[in-house]
């Protein structure tokens, strides 16, 4: 779209924009708008919307991004971080021509959601998920071991002790190598044994709890410990499809 929008004309794509994604995009997914910072094209109920390119504190960059590497690097770190959707207004549709390799990128590292003539595009920024043949019935997606592995290490400082909860038998927590983490199995616990061994492990220098979203479902059934997390801890971060993260460092001498 070359031409410059006016005001109305404007406010209008803005409408259709937000109207395409919320068709498109899950509740509770992460979605990056590639904008010039309009806060508006961010405004999407249900959804954790952030404008891409960003600033170091989250915000909008102020400027394009350089060339294709560069947008294409941005990218990838932010999905590393746990993106899962990409939207590009037609405001922005120059981009494709502009910068080399990102339709190509996009195309290979992702998937093509909707396509909206002179509204927007929107993509998946991961391949097409599996069957959900080990998922609970209408749960959330879960994400893969390394994106977990690299979100954590993004997130956390490279020394910390972490403990995952898990279900069974500790996969989880030996597959997040060299982060220094080590398993919590729920299995055989019950919802007060399991708030006591939490406790202990704070208390000897444990600072992080990881809950993947593998174990929502133990959760749901033992809704005193969920209300633990939630009530007694710091929570450093909750993303859709990786998991909640909870400081419990200064909790250690309760």
């Amino acid at each position: 779209m070359s031409a410059r929008l006016g005001e109305v004309e404007y406010a209008e794509l803005v409408s259709r924009v937000q109207a395409a994604v919320l068709s498109h995009v899950p509740a509770g997914a992460s979605v990056l708008v590639a904008s010039k910072g309009d806060a508006a094209l961010v405004e999407l109920p249900n959804l954790r919307a952030d404008h891409f390119p960003q600033s170091e504190s989250g915000g909008y960059a102020g400027h394009h991004p350089r060339d294709g590497a560069a947008v294409i690097g941005e990218l990838e770190e932010l999905r590393r971080r746990g993106a899962e959707y990409l939207v590009v207004p037609a405001t922005t549709q120059w981009w494709f021509d502009y910068y080399e390799g990102l339709g190509a990128h996009l195309g290979g590292h992702g998937r093509l959601v909707a396509d909206a003539p002179g509204v927007c595009s929107i993509f998946s920024l991961g391949p097409e998920p599996p069957p959900p043949l080990l998922l609970t019935p209408l749960g959330p997606p879960q994400a893969s071991l390394e994106q977990l592995r690299e979100y954590l290490a993004l997130l956390l400082p490279a020394e910390a002790e972490l403990v995952v909860l898990e279900e069974h038998d500790g996969a989880i927590a030996a597959a997040l190598a060299p982060l220094r983490a080590t398993a919590l199995p729920l299995a055989g616990h019950d919802a007060t044994s399991a708030i006591v061994e939490l406790h202990e492990r704070g208390r000897a220098g444990v600072e992080y709890v990881v809950v993947p979203r593998a174990v929502d479902r133990w959760l749901c059934d033992h809704a005193a410990v969920d209300a633990v997390l939630e009530e007694d801890l710091r929570k450093v971060a909750d993303q859709r499809h990786l998991g909640r993260v909870y400081a419990i460092k200064e909790r250690g001498e309760r």
